[in-house]
């Protein structure tokens, strides 16, 4: 029999002390083995694409400028399940101006884009250490996330679009850091 895996799962006969080597065949039983362990090394993988293991990539921005900044991004992909985490540490030429989206590093599998899908956690911080949080909002596109900063000024929680001057003005080692998760598409 040849391994259907990962299609369906495989059945394999379980052979009793009392069973001849010939029935059950024992080389039959080796061979459908050997089909089932190779078909679990291709789906895990190997090297670099190992499942679980993190990969870098090199996020893009709409209203932020890197410039001299340093940028560091991480994503493991799992099955549909993305994970991804990374940070921006200003430099001097680096630039925050309104409403900042970043690029995913796969496309989300979210059929309806609009305000409120939140993608993940979102830390904005000071030079000194100040930090504000607030979350990445799924409704700029499939492709893409919006960040949001809390805003604490009413009776109830509510979310402002980061800006240069939101959640505060933005300065050589000021930093942002990210780690989000979706399904992928």
């Amino acid at each position: 029999m040849a391994s259907t895996f990962p299609t369906t799962l495989d059945t394999f006969t379980n052979p009793l002390s009392t069973d001849v080597l010939t029935s059950p065949s024992h080389a039959q039983q080796h061979s459908d083995l050997n089909d089932a362990v190779e078909a679990l090394e291709a789906k895990v993988a190997i090297g670099n694409t190992v499942l679980g293991t993190y990969t870098a990539y090199t996020p893009t921005f709409t209203s932020i400028t890197v410039g001299n900044g340093t940028l560091a991004a991480q994503f493991c992909r799992v099955n549909n399940f993305v994970h991804a985490f990374g940070s921006l540490i200003f430099g001097s030429t680096s630039v925050m101006s309104s409403n900042p989206i970043m690029t995913l590093p796969t496309t989300t599998s979210i059929t309806e884009v609009r305000t409120g899908i939140v993608l993940g956690t979102v830390v904005y911080s000071t030079a000194a250490g100040t930090a504000t949080f607030g979350y990445l909002d799924g409704r700029a596109s499939v492709n893409n996330g919006e960040f949001q900063v809390f805003n604490a000024s009413t009776t109830y929680l509510t979310r402002s679009n980061p800006s240069a001057t939101v959640p505060f003005t933005w300065a050589v080692d000021c930093f942002i850091r990210w780690n989000i998760y979706y399904k992928a598409a």
